[in-house]
């Protein structure tokens, strides 16, 4: 078994942090706005949130992974 390096616990806790991130606000402003009495805003605004977030994580950490079989 490898030892886990400092900078692979950061980026560990980052991915973790991003993904709490991505699940709180959008449904944070949806809640907000849907209280409001905007609901079509609230959705519109928690699929772009929630979008983005995704997009974001897999360009961060899922994208630079070597998914390459073995040859």
């Amino acid at each position: 078994m490898t030892a886990t390096t400092g900078l692979d616990e950061r980026r560990t806790v980052l991915a973790g942090l991003t993904v709490a991130f991505a699940v709180i606000v959008p449904g944070v402003l949806k809640y907000l706005l849907t209280s409001a009495g905007f609901s079509f805003l609230g959705t519109v605004v928690w699929a772009l949130g929630y979008g983005s977030f995704a997009l974001a994580f897999w360009y961060a950490f899922i994208r630079p992974i070597d998914l390459t079989g073995p040859e």
